[in-house]
């Protein structure tokens, strides 16, 4: 059920991805920032890990999971031995995410202008997203040609900052024990859209 909505609906932003054809830049957005804030709490310890997601106060979060489910349930169902490790569980969720954002399937990009984040200079600023993709209308053999070693092997040679780079920063602040006021800097920064209206499709990645 949520490997279906993570691929095809409401729950795309698992990857950086638009939910539908047509949605605005800026909804995709505000799922991912949702979605990033959940896991950061998680990862710092915050975030209660057995109360019903729909109960945490994470603005809209309780609409995407209505029912009797908790955190601990939702990363490690059926893997008790990582119970204790949710923390390092989620700060892996959220860079899956923002990985994904650096594959040209997912995301377009502008290219980087050597700027560093307004609000947290001490982190170069990537290239703002464009556009946001759609996987339904996607051909899957050319959005998976994106996500092979090579592509990322040529993304982290051409542009920096780069995936790594981010990667590297989000790690940095989550072993600092930055509060997600501290982090929503950096995400905002890291996804900065060029234009909110600009609406999401399949790119070039169609029969």
């Amino acid at each position: 059920y949520l490997l279906y909505r993570s691929l095809y609906g409401d729950l795309q932003v698992f990857h950086s991805m638009a939910a539908h054809d047509g949605e605005f830049a800026i909804q995709t957005l505000q799922r991912m920032k949702m979605w990033a804030q959940f896991m950061w709490g998680i990862a710092i310890r915050t975030t209660p890990v057995d109360r019903f997601i729909r109960t945490l106060e994470i603005q809209d979060l309780g609409g995407f999971f209505p029912g009797d489910l908790t955190a601990t349930n939702l990363l490690a169902t059926g893997i008790v031995e990582v119970r204790r490790d949710l923390d390092k569980v989620a700060i892996g969720v959220l860079l899956h995410m923002v990985q994904d954002s650096f594959s040209e399937a997912h995301v377009e990009r502008l290219p980087e202008s050597g700027g560093v984040c307004e609000n947290i200079p001490r982190f170069a600023q990537p290239g703002k997203v464009r556009q946001f993709y759609s996987y339904a209308g996607q051909a899957g053999r050319l959005h998976d040609h994106k996500d092979t070693f090579n592509a990322l092997s040529f993304q982290t040679l051409q542009t920096s900052p780069n995936v790594v780079d981010v990667s590297r920063a989000f790690l940095t602040l989550w072993q600092e024990g930055a509060s997600w006021q501290e982090a929503e800097q950096y995400f905002d920064c890291v996804f900065a859209l060029d234009s909110p209206s600009v609406r999401a499709g399949p790119g070039p990645f169609v029969q």
